[in-house]
């Protein structure tokens, strides 16, 4: 009695209505699950530690001048993520060629922490106390922009940098290899089609 060999299923990318691993659908929904990666780096690097070295840079060439401190406070901002840290923000006031003008920009770094922001944060306040006048840093082009603090903080633009970079290689690495893998099953598939295109000529 002969016996009916039994047939092996067919593949995961066979079977009708599953989606198959290289198909567009599954390929385009993996890269924009990958895309917030990416933008996160290159937010950082543009937006933050590139545009902070621009205005380090810029600042450079700027003139010192006096003002007087109309506000100060060193602000406690929450995160979502359950840890805060203190943003400093004054208003101060200061006069270039008779001409006065007002300012609210403390330093060069914006991004609230629990030391530098904190310190320039009560050191600012206590100058508007005690009516002590702050130097201040101004573009001598455009007398309307200034800052208190025109220091580089190389460890808070390190750390930035290496967010950024991390976030990115890390998003471009997943995207090159779902590009890659892409390649390597539309060649496969390509192979197949030719070696049963030959069989067939072979069986004819």
């Amino acid at each position: 009695m002969s016996r009916t060999p039994l047939k092996s299923p067919p593949p995961a990318s066979k079977i009708p209505g599953r989606p198959k691993s290289d198909s567009p659908i599954v390929l385009g929904l993996a890269a924009l699950f990958i895309l917030p990666f990416v933008l996160i780096g290159l937010n950082s690097l543009l937006f933050g530690t590139g545009a902070t070295l621009v205005n380090w840079a810029r600042a450079q060439s700027w003139h010192a001048t006096s003002a007087t401190v109309e506000s100060a406070a060193a602000v406690w901002e929450p995160s979502s993520r359950g840890v805060g840290g203190y943003r400093a923000e004054v208003t101060y006031r200061y006069e270039v060629d008779g001409t006065v003008y007002q300012g609210y920009r403390p330093s060069l770094h914006s991004g609230p922490d629990n030391t530098f922001q904190k310190q320039l944060g009560d050191r600012l306040e206590e100058a508007q106390r005690s009516g002590t006048l702050v130097q201040v840093w101004v573009n001598p082009d455009e007398p309307a922009e200034s800052v208190i603090d025109r220091s580089l903080r190389p460890g808070h633009v390190a750390i930035n940098s290496i967010l950024g970079i991390g976030f990115t290689v890390i998003g471009l690495g997943f995207w090159w290899l779902l590009l890659l893998g892409w390649r390597i099953q539309r060649w496969e598939r390509k192979s197949a089609h030719l070696q049963a295109d030959h069989a067939d000529k072979d069986v004819a």
